[in-house]
């Protein structure tokens, strides 16, 4: 009955049938859930956008999803859902049930927990991000922000201040270049942001940066960078998308990764016919910085340390 469900809660919503025939199905639905099963409305397809993100970041926990948490259920979310129906045991119908729904959401809470994710705001950086607490230590001030580091755990994360003495284009392309770097994933956006995912040998590298217009003064260039060693867990990929998704470089939502739930909104369980209600989080707030950027120019060029360039 349960493989049935997924086709029936689709054909409900279709407007492609013949209206007779769109008529009896929709019926038949109703008798059923006359009956209280109740399941399509457990479907995504009815979700929200605060909902789908919840279960976007609790995917991302689980190690089944490495995208961006936008509130949208693409393709790449229902094939994460997919793979957590089939790592569960479960039937894989890219569409969760309230049960799973549930189940996924306790499971990623867990997995968060386990490495002390909190949402840390970098005042001299001008940036706030999660920061896995639990598997480093720190953090200590640098000349472009903070730095966190574990070799027990093989991990590296520094927050980003530079000064835009050079474009965001050229760190860019210097960064995808440098080290023998196999480039995993890479995108630059209309010379606003980037993204680059690498492997240095069988060390893992993630950069993210922004580009910051301020009134009356130079932009800025923010982000954050994670080094992982070879000897890395699994779990451990969870970690830079996880960042990707509480990252700000201009405003920090307050308590949207200081607590085990994951971010998004806090859960309010409900009935088990329906996927949970989600209170929204406070709006975000201005982040303040401190002191002065460092110079890209002088990152882009190799003069001194700078984390993007000098990896373990």
């Amino acid at each position: 009955m349960g493989m049935l469900w997924p086709p029936i809660c689709r054909l409900r919503n279709s407007h492609r049938f013949h209206p007779p025939l769109r008529r009896l199905l929709q019926a038949a639905v109703v008798s059923f859930a006359a009956l209280g099963l109740g399941l399509c409305s457990a479907s995504a397809d009815n979700w929200n956008d605060t909902q789908i993100r919840k279960l976007q970041e609790a995917l991302i926990w689980t190690t089944d999803y490495e995208g961006l948490v936008d509130g949208k259920l693409g393709p790449g979310t229902v094939e994460a859902i997919s793979k957590f129906q089939a790592r569960i045991g479960n039937t894989v119908t890219g569409h969760l049930s309230s049960d799973e729904y549930i189940k996924l959401v306790k499971l990623g809470t867990a997995n968060r927990a386990a490495m002390g994710f909190k949402q840390f705001t970098d005042d001299f950086a001008g940036v706030s991000v999660g920061i896995p607490l639990s598997l480093v230590s720190g953090p200590s001030l640098t000349k472009w922000g903070k730095h966190w580091d574990s070799k027990q755990s093989g991990l590296s994360i520094d927050t980003l201040r530079f000064d835009s003495d050079v474009s965001l284009r050229d760190l860019y392309t210097k960064l995808v270049s440098i080290n023998k770097r196999k480039v995993a994933y890479e995108r630059l956006v209309d010379n606003d942001w980037f993204v680059i995912a690498a492997l240095e040998g069988d060390a893992a590298v993630y950069v993210r940066a922004n580009l910051v217009a301020l009134p009356d003064q130079r932009s800025e260039i923010r982000g954050f960078s994670v080094w992982m060693s070879k000897n890395r867990p699994n779990g451990y990929q969870s970690i830079p998308p996880a960042m990707l998704s509480s990252f700000r470089y201009h405003t920090d939502q307050k308590n949207d990764a200081s607590t085990n739930a994951p971010m998004g909104g806090t859960v309010v369980p409900v009935s088990s016919d329906k996927p949970p209600t989600v209170v929204e989080n406070p709006p975000p707030r201005p982040i303040k910085t401190t002191g002065t950027p460092t110079s890209a120019g002088n990152c882009l060029n190799g003069l001194g340390d700078c984390p993007l360039l000098t990896f373990k």
